[in-house]
C-alpha cells in the first residue's frame, strides 16, 4: 500500500508541471495572446508541454534616459497579426499546438533576472520538450527571430518565419504604405504618358506588334520556369534576413518567381542587342561614324549583360564554370 501510495504521489507531482493547452486557453485576449505577469510566471515558463512557446519579450518601460522602446511596440503589431491570421486560417487543432506569450519585463522581472537579457525586444520560439527534458524558458534551447527597425516593418517576415518553425500556412496582409504607393503610382503614370504618347504612334501596325509581344512573353515564361514555380507552389518574392528581396536563391534545384522576369529581361536585352546588331548597317539615315557608334554601344552592352547573367548563375551554381564531376 505505501509503494501504491508514493507511485500515486509521484504522478501527481509529475502532472502537476506538465501545462496542457486547457491550463492555458483561457488565459488568451482577445488576439490569442496571453499576458505574462509575476504571478502566473512560474506556471507558464516551466514545465513539460506538447505545444511550442511563442514568447515575445517586451517592455512598456520608459528608460532613465527617458527614451520610450517605440520598436517594441511596432513589432507587437506583427505578433498580433501573426496570432489573429493562425486563429482565423488554420484549424483548431493546429493552434493548438501554438500558443503566443507576452512578457512585459516591466511587469515581469523575473525572466530577465533568470535569463540574463541586456536588450528588448526579443521574439523566442521554445518547440514542445522531450518527456524526458526538465523544460523552462530561462534554461531550454529556442528559436530567434532577429527584430531590427528593417524586419519590423514588414509583419510577412515574422509570419513566414513562424510558418517554418510550425511547418504550417497562413497568410498575413502587410499595412498601406501612402508612399510606396505614390512612388509606383507616379512612376506608372509616366511610362503609360511615355508609352502613349511617344512610343505607339511609332508603331504603324499595332495589332501585329502586339501580338509579337504576346507570343514572346509566352516563349519567355515557359523555358524561363514559370511552370517550375506553379508546379511547386514557389513565392514570387522571397526576403533575406535584412528584409531585402531576394532576387536569385542559391542552388539549381530552387528557383523564386522574380527570377522568371529577372531572366525574362536579361534575355530580351541579349536578344535586342544581337537584333540591332544585324539591322543598324542596314539603317541609311545613320552615318558612319554615328552607325559604328552605335554598334559599339551595343556590342557593349551585349556583353555586360551576358556578364550579368554569368554572375547570376553562379549564384545559383557557386563552382560554374568549374564544377567539380
Amino acid at each position: 500500500m505505501r509503494i501504491s501510495g508514493l507511485i500515486w504521489l509521484f504522478t501527481l507531482i509529475g502532472l502537476g508541471n506538465c501545462l496542457e493547452w486547457d491550463d492555458v486557453s483561457d488565459l488568451r485576449d482577445a488576439d490569442g495572446i496571453i499576458e505574462v505577469t509575476e504571478s502566473n510566471y512560474r506556471k507558464l515558463s516551466q514545465g513539460s508541454r506538447n505545444f511550442y512557446s511563442i514568447l515575445y519579450v517586451t517592455t512598456s518601460q520608459v528608460t532613465s534616459g527617458g527614451v520610450y522602446c517605440e520598436l517594441c511596440d511596432i513589432f507587437e503589431g506583427n505578433v498580433r497579426k501573426a496570432s489573429n491570421a493562425m486563429q482565423q486560417q488554420l484549424p483548431e487543432d493546429v493552434n493548438r499546438e501554438a500558443v503566443f506569450f507576452k512578457l512585459d519585463v516591466s511587469q515581469c522581472s523575473s525572466f530577465v533576472k533568470e535569463i540574463g537579457l541586456q536588450t528588448i525586444p526579443h521574439m523566442l520560439i521554445y518547440p514542445p520538450p522531450k518527456d524526458e527534458d526538465s523544460f523552462a524558458w530561462s534554461k531550454s534551447v529556442f528559436y530567434q527571430f532577429q527584430i531590427t527597425p528593417e524586419s519590423a516593418k514588414d509583419p510577412v517576415l515574422f509570419a513566414d518565419f513562424l510558418a517554418k518553425i510550425l511547418n504550417v500556412y497562413f497568410g498575413v496582409a502587410r499595412d498601406f504604405d501612402k508612399e510606396e504607393f505614390f512612388q509606383y503610382f507616379i512612376a506608372s503614370l509616366a511610362c503609360f504618358f511615355v508609352l502613349k504618347k511617344k512610343i505607339l504612334p511609332l508603331i504603324p501596325n499595332k495589332a501585329w506588334f502586339f501580338s509579337l509581344l504576346f507570343s514572346l512573353g509566352v516563349v519567355l515564361a515557359s523555358v524561363t520556369g514559370l511552370k517550375f514555380t506553379q508546379i511547386n507552389n514557389i513565392p514570387l518574392l522571397a526576403k533575406d534576413e535584412k528584409g531585402n528581396i531576394m532576387f536569385f536563391s542559391g542552388g539549381m534545384g530552387w528557383q523564386f518567381g522574380i527570377e522568371i522576369f529577372s531572366v525574362s529581361t536579361m534575355y530580351i536585352a541579349m536578344g535586342s542587342s544581337v537584333i540591332a546588331l544585324i539591322f543598324i548597317p542596314r539603317v541609311k539615315q545613320l552615318n558612319p561614324f554615328l552607325s559604328n557608334a552605335v554598334s559599339l554601344a551595343l556590342l557593349a552592352l551585349g556583353f555586360y549583360v551576358f556578364a550579368y547573367f554569368t554572375s547570376c548563375f553562379k549564384v545559383k551554381d557557386p563552382g560554374y564554370p568549374f564544377a567539380i564531376l
